[in-house]
C-alpha cells in the first residue's frame, strides 16, 4: 500500500459516516482479479489512488479496461494522484460528499403539467 493510500485510509477512518461499508482492496469483478483501493459496495462507489503503475502505456491501458468494466457494472469511481498524499484529508471530504449525495433522497421532480 502506498503512502497516499495509507494517508487516505487514516483520513477516511477518522470520521466515518454512520452505516458506511468501507472496504479496502475490494475485489469487484466476478472473473477478473481486479480490485479497488477502497470501495463502498452498498452504493457502488470506488476510490482509486493512482500510482506509478499508471505512468506506463500498458499500465494506463490496463487501468482504462478496468475502469470501463467497473462503470459498465454500475460503479462510480473517484481517482486521486498518489504524489499528492498531503491532500488525503480533502480527498476524504470529497468521498464523504459523494456518499452523502448518494445516500440522501432525491429531490422531488417538478412537473409543469
Amino acid at each position: 500500500m502506498s503512502l497516499a493510500e495509507e494517508c487516505l485510509a487514516v483520513a477516511l477512518e477518522s470520521n466515518p459516516l454512520p452505516g458506511w461499508d468501507l472496504e479496502r482492496q475490494y475485489a469487484f469483478h466476478p472473473t477478473r482479479r481486479w480490485t479497488f483501493d477502497f470501495a463502498f459496495p452498498s452504493v457502488r462507489l470506488a476510490v482509486e489512488v493512482e500510482g506509478a503503475r499508471h505512468r506506463t502505456y500498458k499500465g494506463h491501458r490496463d487501468d482504462c479496461e478496468k475502469m470501463n468494466a467497473a462503470v459498465a457494472m454500475g460503479w462510480r469511481i473517484l481517482r486521486f494522484p498518489s504524489d499528492l498524499s498531503r491532500l488525503a484529508p480533502e480527498w476524504a471530504d470529497q468521498v464523504r460528499e459523494v456518499l452523502c449525495s448518494v445516500c440522501s433522497p432525491s429531490p422531488p421532480s417538478t412537473s409543469n403539467e
